[in-house]
């Protein structure tokens, strides 16, 4: 039994440092998303579309983070690829749900951006923590 719970605290630990914080994000982009109007009125051209690449970067680095952590060596080896298509799924539900706000609406160039923006975070990381 004591092996047992070593190798649950050894999980939950794991848990906590990669997967967490991707799911904490993931959460604070959904709440994010839930406001009406989040920013006031702008009129940089495209700051919007710039916001998605930075925060979708980050959620492209915290996904790579949590692939590259898996004991699965599918998961791990093809971390890149799956972090860009974890980002790029969540970033159109994401799109989807800002339906159903008032004052949002869903925009395929957002969708790009989330895109381009996870892409880049997974690039990042694989460039900067290659073991």
């Amino acid at each position: 039994m004591p092996l047992m719970q070593g190798r649950m605290q050894a999980l939950s630990k794991k848990f906590l440092k990669y997967r967490a914080p991707l799911y904490l994000y993931a959460g604070i982009i959904f709440y994010i998303s839930s406001i009406p109007k989040p920013l006031p009125h702008i009129t940089i051209p495209y700051l919007d579309k710039f916001l998605h690449i930075i925060e979708y970067a980050v959620f492209g680095i915290l996904a790579s983070r949590a692939f590259k952590s898996s004991p699965r060596e599918v998961l791990y080896k093809n971390f890149k690829i799956l972090a860009v298509l974890t980002a790029v799924a969540y970033g159109a539900s994401d799109e989807f749900h800002q339906l159903f706000v008032s004052c949002r609406s869903c925009d395929v160039f957002d969708l790009t951006a989330d895109l381009i923006g996870g892409t880049i975070g997974a690039i990042f990381y694989g460039k900067y923590h290659p073991f």
